[in-house]
């Protein structure tokens, strides 16, 4: 069985200038848990899920900072700053994962379940050449595939 066979056709997906309040009540409205952030060509440009939005409910907390001998050392900027810009996020674009793993409609389900496994996603767009969004596989389509009737 291939994506094709088992893959949402018909994706909701957003544009990366969405707010995240506006992705919030799709996802609560849909009762969906991720969706494909696009343009306005419909080419991906990331995912955002639940865990995203709940991610920005992270406290944030300060780098720490030790002085030694009259010389600050900095601990965890980065971290600290990319949690910042996530939880600062207002739109889709700000706040996606950017690298998405993908496939084509041709992948098979076991294809698709080692992905899922191995990258440790919920599920996978599915693109086009032109990197366009045509499906949607998650979990559930997988088992659904490997062990629902046929």
């Amino acid at each position: 069985m291939l994506a094709k066979d088992i893959m949402t056709k018909e994706v909701i997906t957003v544009l990366e200038d969405a707010t995240i309040q506006a992705v919030g009540k799709l996802f609560v409205e849909k009762n969906i848990s991720g969706v494909p952030v696009v343009d306005e060509e419909g080419k991906l440009k990331g995912i955002l899920s639940e865990g995203d939005l709940v991610y920005q409910q992270k406290p944030i907390n300060p780098p720490l900072f030790i002085n030694l001998f009259d010389s600050v050392i900095q601990l965890d900027r980065k971290e600290f700053w990319e949690d910042v810009n996530k939880i600062a996020a207002r739109t889709a674009g700000e706040l996606m994962t950017k690298t998405v793993i993908t496939a084509d409609e041709n992948a098979t389900v076991e294809e698709l379940a080692k992905l899922m496994i191995n990258k440790k996603v919920n599920r996978i767009p599915i693109v086009n050449a032109a990197n366009q969004v045509i499906g949607l596989v998650s979990r559930h389509d997988v088992v659904k595939g490997m062990y629902g009737d046929d």
